[in-house]
């Protein structure tokens, strides 16, 4: 029997009132779950809605309709005492740490502070526990005498994570928490979440406009445009096979040695182009519709339906909804590339 997910997310909606006549849609109807010692990976262009999604579960954004469950628990819209008894399990990584560490206090009294207010130790359990919790994070124990700003980019995102365990998190969210460094630190913090979750089996939700970065750390994958779900699934399966002419336009991003290859990808890239995604404030036919090289009346009418084919969902008119197949060929495609079976991009 599959266990309850830690963090449920059914239906959510997240709207924003611009004027007393327009709303403005930022999430529209995700559902979305993360087990215990579980990665999921929530990925899509700037102002595709994913750190939106990750503030509403934080409780930083409110909530229009849908639930969103912690442990079993509805944690919409909680507040008060109730949402602060939430810290000890449900913490979150900035992208920018520097903007999260208080630049006037010493690191050892960054990590003692949720200690001391949440776990509520003694000053000397607590001042104790920081050289454990530098090491763990792979940082030496005299960096507690030091100030944030004495730190590289990759070394206070490490104190960071290192304040959000100090609490015992069993899930923490990773709003584009590599994305503005280097990519070997890049790569030495992916291992260290990955060493973290191995030993302390904590949870994390990683949202991520790099799918290349994404697809390093998660094990399940979200797509996310304009605030829908676009498609989701394993992560190997959805990298190696993208149902969803979106997603194919965020895997070609991503550069590979092959010259042909690489010119092959420009050019869907090309055929996609358009405006980065703006939440819109009506939801008629599909958000990808303006910028599809497949697009057809159905797409810029009806809003798709997540379809399911095998272990993923896609919402996508390309598909038939009660077979799944691709409607242009009426199989499932090339083993390699379902895209590449359809009708040609008009």
């Amino acid at each position: 029997m599959t266990p309850d997910p830690l963090l449920d997310i059914r239906g959510l909606d997240v709207d924003y009132r611009i004027s007393r006549r327009e709303t403005l849609r930022a999430v529209r109807g995700v559902d979305l779950d993360v087990h215990a010692a579980e990665t999921v990976g929530l990925v899509g262009e700037s102002g595709s809605g994913k750190s939106t999604i990750g503030r509403a579960v934080l409780g930083l954004t409110p909530v229009s309709s849908g639930s969103i469950r912690f442990d079993g628990q509805e944690i919409a819209g909680l507040g008060g005492r109730r949402r602060a008894r939430l810290a000890r399990d449900l913490q979150v990584v900035f992208q920018d740490p520097l903007s999260s560490l208080n630049p006037s206090l010493k690191v050892g009294d960054l990590l003692q502070e949720p200690l001391r207010v949440v776990r509520r130790v003694s000053r000397s359990e607590a001042a104790a526990t920081v050289g454990d919790l530098l090491e763990r994070v792979s940082l030496p124990r005299d960096a507690a005498d030091r100030y944030p700003g004495a730190f590289s980019g990759g070394q206070r995102q490490r104190i960071a994570i290192a304040r959000a365990l100090s609490i015992d998190a069993r899930l923490i969210v990773c709003d584009e928490s590599v994305s503005a460094l280097d990519v070997s630190t890049q790569a030495s913090i992916l291992a260290l979440l990955k060493r973290l979750q191995r030993e302390l089996g904590v949870a994390y939700l990683f949202v991520s406009h790099d799918i290349a970065v994404v697809r390093h750390i998660s094990r399940r994958i979200v797509v996310l445009y304009k605030g829908a779900v676009m498609e989701r699934g394993r992560t190997a399966d959805v990298v190696d096979r993208p149902y969803h002419p979106y997603t194919r336009t965020l895997l070609d991003a991503i550069p590979v040695p092959d010259p042909r290859a690489q010119r092959e990808r420009r050019a869907r890239r090309l055929a996609a182009r358009g405006a980065a995604p703006v939440a819109a404030t009506t939801a008629t036919g599909c958000p990808f519709a303006s910028r599809c090289a497949f697009v057809d009346d159905a797409c810029r009418t009806r809003t798709p339906l997540p379809i399911a084919i095998a272990d993923r969902t896609v919402a996508c008119h390309l598909y038939d909804p009660a077979s799944g197949h691709p409607r242009a060929t009426g199989s499932t495609g090339d083993a390699a590339d379902p895209l590449a079976r359809l009708a040609a991009p008009r």
